[in-house]
């Protein structure tokens, strides 16, 4: 499972997209873990948005 965080971020006069990836995540994490780590995240910086995507796999045959 993998965990997308997309922000934004004021650069002076210009706003950056930006978007960081984990992956290898425990299958185990809840949807309330995840998005208390991504908060925690995006908490290290000034964000001006944000939004969170689980990435999971499944494989097909």
């Amino acid at each position: 499972m993998k965990l997308r965080i997309k922000f934004e971020v004021n650069k002076g006069q210009e706003v950056k997209k930006l978007s960081r990836t984990f992956s290898n995540l425990d299958k185990a994490l809840t949807n309330e873990e995840l998005k208390n780590f991504a908060n925690a995240y995006i908490a290290l910086s000034e964000v001006e948005s944000y939004s969170f995507e689980k990435i999971t796999e499944e494989k097909i045959n």
